[in-house]
């Protein structure tokens, strides 16, 4: 899968260039409402564009057992997704709108695992950052961490605090038949507790065979082509959904999430401040 790999390289460059391109006019279009009638399409493209982008990061930096992962996160999301939207259970009483096409079975949309297989990794890496500031250990890659499991279960559920008011409230991807029931935002909390279960589900699965990859191929164990992408595209969805909110008068959702982003900017930036002081104290003699 190596030479695979570097052929899929191109093609994870220009999805990376097309979505930078199309960032800025997606934000500023939903953030003042002038989403053309015909440009409804764009929300959904956009999450099979990033889903894609991730699920091909993947299979360049584990081989076989990338693509095996990212398949296996996009089936067992529709497979999740699908029980709930048609049973209620384990999120909520909720269906799709006509919003998102095409829809898989006339019941969840393509873009939705899409959205999970974004949303895992990228979360994946955040929680990776904050516990290894120098990258994972080899003897941990080898291994399924549960930590690790719940780091990235925990920042994408972060990340669905804010992306429920926005795809709700804003984009109208779908409804929940218990809005006024209370909740956050009319969305009830068994949503979040689903949510978080189906994160870390979804992100053993990912680690295990990232695991598989880092003990069949030693040099597979780090994420050496584009390590930055998947924290990259959290940084940006986040961004997008804050902005949004607070826009729209979804400020709790807006405030939520730049605390998160306050917390992921101290957690970059603090330990180089605190070098380049040292270092300043250092030539100063102090």
């Amino acid at each position: 899968m190596r030479h695979g790999g570097l052929k899929l390289r191109p093609w994870v460059a220009a999805l990376f260039g097309l979505y930078l391109f199309l960032y800025p006019f997606s934000l500023a279009l939903v953030a003042l409402d002038r989403v053309p009638v015909w440009g409804t399409w764009m929300g959904g493209a956009l999450l099979i564009l990033q889903g894609s982008m991730l699920g091909l990061w993947l299979t360049i930096n584990f081989g076989r057992w990338g693509a095996i992962a990212s398949l296996w996160v996009l089936f067992l999301s529709w497979l999740i997704e699908h029980v709930g939207a048609t049973t209620g259970f384990p999120f909520g009483a909720y269906s799709y709108t006509d919003v998102l096409q095409p829809q898989i079975f006339g019941v969840v949309p393509l873009a939705i695992p899409f959205a999970w297989l974004l949303i895992v990794p990228a979360a994946m890496a955040v929680g990776e950052r904050f516990l290894y500031r120098k990258g994972v250990p080899p003897d941990d890659e080898r291994e399924v961490r549960f930590s690790r499991v719940l780091m990235a279960a925990a920042f994408a559920l972060l990340l669905d605090i804010t992306i429920e008011p926005f795809a709700v409230n804003v984009n109208q991807y779908w409804v929940w038949s218990d809005a006024g029931a209370g909740g956050y935002y009319g969305i009830p909390f068994s949503n979040f507790v689903a949510w978080f279960v189906t994160s870390l589900v979804l992100s053993w699965v990912l680690l295990f065979y990232r695991a598989k990859a880092a003990q069949a191929n030693p040099s597979a164990r780090h994420a050496n082509y584009w390590p930055w992408l998947p924290v990259t595209l959290y940084i940006t969805n986040l961004t997008m959904f804050v902005v949004v909110n607070l826009v729209r008068d979804q400020e709790y959702a807006a405030y939520i999430g730049g605390l998160l982003m306050l917390a992921l900017g101290g957690h970059w930036a603090i330990p180089r401040i605190a070098r380049r002081l040292r270092g300043v104290m250092e030539k100063s003699g102090i």
